[in-house]
């Protein structure tokens, strides 16, 4: 039995769901959750177990559905307003000058909170459910199970937990709360103090605080985002529908243990599969990009392709130098496959995915590298800044030898 921990993210919390989706057609059983802001609400519809419900108030969401009063102008402002943990106190500031220091209205979120979260559900689930909120009249933070939370009071931590700095303060008992996410967003700690040691942790890079945790004995399985999940307040059906996707497929692959890091590829290929497209590679492919980096070793060709250019091609892909032989080769097949706008949200066989990007590759360089100076291309430094340039051609010449020895097996 897993215990699943949520982190705070306001508007990313769709993630969260999608994630519950896959979780659920793998059939790991959940004893308990633990959540911080949008994880604590994420968490107690899925300790109700009203997976349906949850889909369609992500997949239906808007900003009036979670925000009072406001206009077209004024959702613009918050959905292009950046909120990064480096900019927090002046993003926080602009946007309360916007709303005339009165703070949001989050009367819709209650009314969200109080017609779709079943206190009596949850409570009588047998679950384990943890949440934190940071309570500022008395300036402590608040980590508290639902045996802790006085019958009646469930929707009012909820909605304290998610209480973001703009928002309009909620009191409780007469007392301030403020998101959670200022003292731990992301509460390991709460599970861990049950006894969990298997949990599975599903990070939006929320903004807020991670607390640390003694992971010695602890088995975390960590789901986190293959692609940014946009804004912390842009509560738009568009984005949250994508990222219902991305959580879904995501969980997917870190269970199966799929390839990819932007796709999702199923394989089962040992390392030499993928080295001998290596030692099969044409000696005139070699001398390109050899040439493409910068490299002119008077060494044999094969020495030069093994020891000079797959580790410096490793390190411009930012592969780092423990990458394999299939890292470099799938790396390389999802930028051309993402050059080549092929779609993401499936599950491929390697074979297809191979094929499919084969197939719908179209040259994309511009032969930058003989408008650079050779002397500047060997250096590690410069060659870093303009590797983005670099790139494309790398990947032609990569896909055309790969097309060469497929034609040359068949």
């Amino acid at each position: 039995m897993f215990g699943l921990v949520l982190e705070g993210g306001g508007a990313k919390g769709a993630y969260q769901i999608g994630a519950w989706k896959a979780l659920r057609e793998l059939n790991i059983d959940i004893g308990g959750v633990a959540g911080t802001s949008v994880g604590a609400l994420n968490g107690a519809m899925i300790l109700q177990g009203d997976f349906e419900k949850a889909w369609n108030i992500w997949y239906d969401i808007s900003f009036d559905k979670i925000i009072n009063n406001i206009d077209e102008k004024e959702i613009e402002a918050i959905r292009n307003k950046e909120v990064r943990p480096e900019n927090l106190i002046f993003a926080v500031k602009k946007l309360r000058e916007l709303f005339s220091e009165r703070g949001l209205d989050i009367t819709p979120l209650r009314k969200l909170i109080s017609e779709n979260v079943s206190e009596d559900k949850i409570r009588s689930s047998g679950k384990d459910f943890g949440i934190v909120t940071v309570e500022l009249t008395d300036l402590k933070p608040v980590e508290i199970y639902i045996e802790d939370i006085p019958y009646g009071k469930l929707a009012d931590y909820l909605l304290a937990s998610a209480n973001l700095p703009i928002f309009k303060m909620e009191k409780i008992d007469g007392k301030l709360f403020i998101d959670g996410g200022v003292f731990d967003n992301l509460p390991v700690g709460l599970l861990a103090a049950k006894g969990y040691k298997d949990i599975i942790v599903i990070r939006l890079h929320g903004l807020g605080r991670v607390r640390g945790v003694n992971r010695k004995k602890l088995n975390l399985i960590v789901i986190e985002p293959s692609e940014d999940l946009g804004g912390l307040l842009d509560f738009s059906a568009e984005r949250a529908r994508v990222n219902l996707q991305l959580g879904y497929y995501d969980t997917l692959k870190v269970i199966n243990k799929y390839s990819g890091t932007h796709y999702y590829i199923k394989e089962s290929y040992p390392e030499d599969y993928y080295a001998r497209f290596f030692f099969n590679m044409n000696p005139r492919t070699v001398s390109q990009l050899a040439e493409i980096i910068g490299l002119n070793e008077k060494i044999p060709c094969y020495r030069l392709l093994f020891e000079k250019v797959i580790p410096r091609i490793a390190d411009i892909l930012d592969l780092g130098p423990k990458a394999t032989y299939k890292d470099i080769i799938i790396d390389i097949l999802e930028r051309a496959a993402r050059t080549a706008e092929i779609e993401k949200f499936r599950i491929y066989e390697f074979e297809e995915f191979l094929q499919t990007v084969l197939s719908r590759h179209q040259k994309n360089s511009q032969g930058i590298s003989n408008k650079i100076p050779r002397i500047l291309r060997k250096s590690d430094l410069v060659l870093k800044t303009v590797k983005d340039q670099l790139l494309p051609e790398i990947v032609d010449v990569f896909i055309e030898e790969l097309k060469l020895q497929l034609k040359n097996n068949a």
